[in-house]
């Protein structure tokens, strides 16, 4: 690991770098903005002559923030703060998760514990429904990305690196989506082996997750994609029961059905597996509290919130650099050849267009609620950038985010 001694962006003291891959590189920072408390700080470096993370990679980033940000609930880690460096590398920060990876423990003792397998199986289950409710595949559930905390009330399991999470749309449409093969293999459900993605890809990731557990080897142990297919398509081999004795069939039948070859005879839900799994091995007894998952908002509920300072900044930092802002005049061509003339009158008539008023503007109109003039423009920016300027899925994200604050304020006309 390689020390530092730098200030990202002026508040992040960037202590040593953790980690490297092809999905960024992740460092221990202190915020200095906040009593020095330890954070993680995840960047997408730019490959050399190109701008930061083009193309699919660049998409995964964007991904990962988008599903930290949605999930709602203590077994994820959360996300701080987002931006840009000065070079332009998109980067995230997240709390520092004290603890052992669940890796380091199987490593450490072996076969684990039936019941504190059981727990955290259960406890897992419910993370990925919390997930998946949101629309949020986690596509790489290994022992390796979830950490261990232990608090005075017990053992808690967090899941982290949402590298190359699914993100499905704001509908909440579910489907297979055809995406580059990526994972860890020998944790890769079927389907994803040829490129898909649905949520029950992680209930075969908790399944096998499960077995390692309670037996100290995987089910199917194997670094090559193509003999990994032909395994799966066999089935198990060595049952779990058979390799742990005391473990009781009805927890046998519990990870046999989470890796069903089909994914429709999978478990529905990863929290009915979890659930299942720990009345299995407890003979019966109901799981604690904590393995309850919280049911996604009812946004009919939930008053709008004001964009928040750093994406309204973000935008401000975009127009700034974008031609069609240059002056009040290309604004108004803008404008206009976009139909979009009824948002001129958020251009002033001086010589210098003012950045702050025309986003105050922008956030205050809208057909149908407020705010809905700045997703227009940012749309319209994405699509005239999208492939060929880094800029037009930056415009793009702050769309996404932006919507999502928005959709829910009256409408304000124009």
């Amino acid at each position: 690991m390689t020390t530092y001694n730098y200030k990202l962006n002026g508040r992040y003291e960037v202590v040593k770098e953790l980690s490297r891959g092809p999905f960024g590189v992740v460092q221990l920072a202190r915020d200095t903005h906040l009593l020095s408390r330890l954070v993680v700080i995840k960047t997408l470096p730019a490959a050399e002559g190109e701008t930061p993370g083009d193309h699919w990679l660049r998409e995964k980033f964007d991904e990962q923030i988008l599903a930290l940000d949605r999930i709602k609930h203590s077994g994820v880690v959360s996300i701080y703060d987002y931006g840009w460096t000065s070079e332009g590398e998109p980067f995230f920060v997240m709390p520092y998760i004290e603890g052992r990876s669940l890796y380091e423990v199987m490593c450490d003792g072996g076969a684990m514990e039936l019941k504190r397998a059981a727990r955290i199986v259960g406890q897992l289950g419910s993370v990925l429904s919390a997930a998946h409710d949101v629309g949020v595949i986690h596509g790489d559930l290994t022992p390796r990305n979830v950490m261990l905390q232990t608090f005075r009330d017990g053992e808690f399991a967090v899941l982290i690196d949402f590298g190359i999470a699914t993100v499905e749309d704001l509908e909440g449409v579910r489907r297979m989506r055809k995406t580059t093969v990526a994972g860890t293999i020998p944790y890769m459900a079927p389907e994803q082996l040829l490129g898909g993605s649905i949520p029950a890809t992680d209930v075969w990731a908790l399944g096998v997750v499960a077995y390692a557990m309670v037996t100290a080897r995987l089910p199917f142990d194997t670094d090559d994609e193509l003999t990994l297919g032909d395994m799966q398509r066999a089935g198990v081999i060595s049952l779990p029961k058979s390799l742990r004795p005391e473990l009781p069939e009805a927890a046998q039948d519990v990870i046999l059905k989470a890796l069903s070859y089909d994914p429709a005879a999978r478990y529905a839900h990863a929290h009915e597996m979890g659930e299942a799994f720990f009345r299995a091995v407890s003979g019966g007894e109901a799981p604690a509290p904590l393995l309850d998952y919280p049911p996604a908002l009812d946004v009919q509920t939930v008053p709008p919130a004001p964009p928040p300072e750093k994406l309204l900044r973000r935008c401000r930092e975009l127009f700034e650099s974008f031609k069609e802002f240059r002056n009040p005049d290309s604004a108004w061509d803008f404008f206009e050849r976009a139909e979009l003339s009824a948002y001129k009158h958020c251009v002033g008539r001086s010589s210098d267009v003012d950045f702050d008023q025309l986003l105050a503007c922008l956030c205050r109109s809208g057909r149908e609620y407020r705010g809905q003039a700045l997703l227009d423009v940012l749309a319209l920016l994405a699509s005239r950038y999208r492939g060929t300027d880094y800029r037009g899925q930056e415009c793009e994200g702050l769309r996404s985010s932006l919507r999502q604050l928005f959709a829910q304020a009256p409408a304000a006309g124009t």
